[in-house]
């Protein structure tokens, strides 16, 4: 069978029609800069006809940002698109279109691609840490998503991490690539839209000294949130995601900021086992078709 598969994220909505092998037959995005939701679906509208007419289409599966509640369709909490917040995105789908529709938070997607044929798949328990304009993540147990009683299970960008000022700091304000990028531009004294992920540790491979000092303390910054998730969750593996999750040899920066925490610190000695997400992009729109062939018994 085939489905349409869609990731919602601040600028765009990746598309996808898949089959339930997660194989990818075609791949589009649109615009998520749109005044509400009906506006969405109407620009969204004739794609799908398109592909249901073409692949057979059997149903629609979501990927979000915001507290996804899957039983009822209603996406709390908020975010950079206010559209999709506290209606029933499942009916709207269902009138629309009258396919079977389900939905889920985007973090929780992307472990989901993990646990079912990705690095968390022989896996029993583990994390994933997306790392990205903010910091999301997730917790895997027995191959399920631990979402906890008010839905936010494993939103690791919400530790606190630091106090300045008397106003605490949380990871994702610290951690994420946003943070880095803002961090080596107050460093260069240029502004913040000059820069991006990619700029950044280009000078950083070009041993711009200043720049090297500032993604040393955003490493620390990172590996030290690593560390509590360790303690505190205690997984198999930490799985990285995110853009800058592809950049060969972060995991291998980590390990040697990890490595010199921990020579410090004596009563805690267990090293966390670290790897790439295998999806790369692509792993919202392979763990939303899982969590739909999970709901649909498919």
């Amino acid at each position: 069978m085939n489905y349409i598969v869609l990731d919602f994220g601040g600028s765009s909505v990746k598309c996808a029609v898949m089959n339930s092998n997660a194989q990818i037959m075609r791949q589009f995005s649109l615009s998520s800069q749109v005044d509400s939701y009906d506006s969405w679906l109407d620009m969204f509208a004739p794609h799908f006809d398109k592909y249901r007419n073409e692949f057979n289409v059997q149903g629609i599966a979501i990927s979000s940002c915001g507290a996804v509640d899957v039983d009822s369709g209603i996406i709390h909490g908020s975010s950079a698109l206010p559209y999709i917040h506290d209606i029933d995105v499942k009916a709207l789908y269902n009138e629309r279109f009258n396919v079977p529709v389900e939905l889920e938070n985007d973090a929780c997607c992307a472990a989901l691609a993990e646990s079912w044929i990705g690095k968390g798949k022989h896996s029993d328990h583990f994390c994933l840490l997306v790392i990205g304009t903010g910091v999301g993540g997730a917790i895997v147990t027995q191959h399920s998503v631990m979402k906890g009683h008010h839905l936010h299970g494993g939103e690791f960008g919400y530790m606190i991490m630091d106090y300045q000022d008397d106003q605490p700091v949380i990871l994702g304000h610290l951690a994420s690539t946003h943070a880095l990028v803002v961090m080596t531009a107050d460093k260069l004294g240029v502004p913040v839209d000059s820069l991006n992920g990619l700029k950044v540790f280009e000078m950083y491979d070009e041993n711009h000294s200043e720049v090297i000092a500032v993604v040393d303390k955003w490493l620390k910054y990172l590996a030290t949130g690593i560390y509590n998730i360790q303690y505190s969750v205690d997984p198999e593996v930490i799985i990285i995601g995110g853009a800058i999750s592809q950049r060969n040899d972060l995991i291998d920066l980590l390990n040697k900021t990890l490595d010199s925490m921990l020579a410090v610190l004596p009563v805690a000695r267990i090293r966390p086992n670290l790897e790439v997400s295998e999806f790369g992009n692509d792993a919202n729109l392979v763990g939303a078709l899982k969590h739909y062939l999970n709901r649909q018994g498919s």
